[in-house]
């Protein structure tokens, strides 16, 4: 039943779903461009408008009647563009997910909050470089240092990442929700870091739903929430842990400075070691410019840990990192070393498709602005490409 919906245009998220960002807004998904704004065009926030409000505005009926009507709206870009190289795309994995669901939402339009993708801020302890200070608030003093003159526009930033410290609308109304939520992305910033997710958790094991409920999680692998683990996770139906692994070594640290390579792997054996039950450990990977040449030794690193799952990702912003941007020279090298990888080779494959095809928008003047990208970020951090990916100087000559 749910085949005929993967091959067409429909998505049953803007019935199922909503994600609050890390800046306090609203989302249909965390894939959507753009937010969820009112008839005058301002933007619902997670201060003062509840999850009722925000899924039966006119912005999400009109949504919704733009995938009724076999159109593609344009803020659904990114999946159409995955789709179209063959990829796995958001909107049909969550077919896959909750296909019935889906389906009889549609069918009966019946709008619930089945779906939360929790951005609860952007409180993170690492500032990787194919983030931003939307989404790390580490991020913020090297933007100012980038761009003092926008100092106020960058501090802005942490101000608004810290909405869930606030009074806010959003954690009132989660709790008329409980008996709907079925399921929880939680992402950051960094999630465990995040103490009002547990919160939320803690309000869906007193109202008795916890036990029909999955929380899946996003995290950088630094942190070790031994609380959580003993007192709240055991209530849920299935707890997922996706580890944010990109590359290994020297190269995981300068692509997600302040993180330790050592402590992240002893912490991923930690968490495998924690007898919990209903616990699924995962790897999920970006691929960009930093770590595309590198996914065969990843690969190597990944089947020693045996996760439940690898999934690869594809990084769509910052453009100047998005795969698709690479010279055709260099992304036949990639293909070539890549392919004589033995293992994993439908998850590499997926990856190496994405490759392959020419991007949708080619950066304008892309190869000044890698440079510039990479050696003012190595200028403050006191961090040197060149001698991290010497095989990717080489190649590019950044520091020529």
């Amino acid at each position: 039943m749910v085949a005929q919906y993967l091959d067409s245009n429909l998505c049953h998220l803007p019935w199922t779903s909503l994600e609050t960002t890390a800046t306090g807004n609203y989302r249909p998904c965390c894939l959507y461009k753009g937010t969820i704004t009112d008839s005058n065009n301002n933007r619902y926030t997670t201060l003062k408008n509840k999850i009722k409000e925000v899924q039966n505005s006119n912005f999400m009926d009109t949504l919704r009647q733009e995938f009724l009507d076999g159109k593609r709206p344009d803020g659904c870009s990114s999946c159409w563009k995955e789709e179209a190289v063959g990829k796995i795309s958001k909107r049909q994995h969550m077919w896959n997910k909750a296909g019935t669901l889906g389906q009889y939402a549609i069918k009966k339009n019946i709008v619930a909050p089945h779906f939360i993708d929790l951005k609860l801020g952007n409180i993170c302890n690492l500032k990787c470089r194919i983030c931003s200070p939307h989404s790390s608030s580490q991020w913020v003093s090297d933007m100012i240092k980038l761009n003092p003159d926008q100092d106020k526009q960058w501090k802005q930033y942490n101000k608004e990442g810290a909405w869930p410290r606030e009074k806010n609308a959003f954690l009132e109304s989660v709790a008329e929700h409980v008996e709907q939520i079925r399921f929880f992305e939680i992402t950051g910033g960094e999630p465990l870091m995040i103490k009002e997710q547990f919160d939320i958790l803690q309000k869906c094991i007193d109202k008795g739903s916890s036990k029909l409920i999955d929380v899946h999680y996003n995290t950088n692998g630094t942190q070790y929430p031994d609380k959580a683990i003993k007192d709240i996770w055991p209530h849920f139906k299935r707890i997922e842990v996706a580890f944010s692994i990109d590359d290994v070594g020297d190269r995981f640290e300068y692509q997600r400075t302040n993180a330790k390579w050592i402590e992240v792997k002893k912490n991923i054996e930690k968490f495998k070691a924690s007898g919990l039950k209903n616990l699924s450990i995962q790897v999920c990977t970006t691929i960009n410019f930093f770590n595309i040449f590198y996914l065969d030794e990843l690969a190597k690193v990944v089947k020693e840990w045996a996760p439940d799952f690898w999934y690869i990702n594809v990084l769509h912003q910052p453009e100047v990192y998005d795969v698709q941007q690479l010279p055709t020279s260099f992304k036949n090298k990639v293909l070539e070393k890549i392919k004589k990888c033995d293992i994993y080779k439908s998850e590499l494959q997926s990856a190496l498709d994405y490759l392959k095809d020419t991007p949708g928008k080619k950066v304008e003047n892309w190869y000044n602005k890698l440079i510039s990208s990479i050696k003012s970020v190595d200028y403050i951090r006191k961090e040197n490409f060149a001698k991290t990916f010497p095989e990717l100087d080489k190649e590019f000559k950044i520091y020529e």
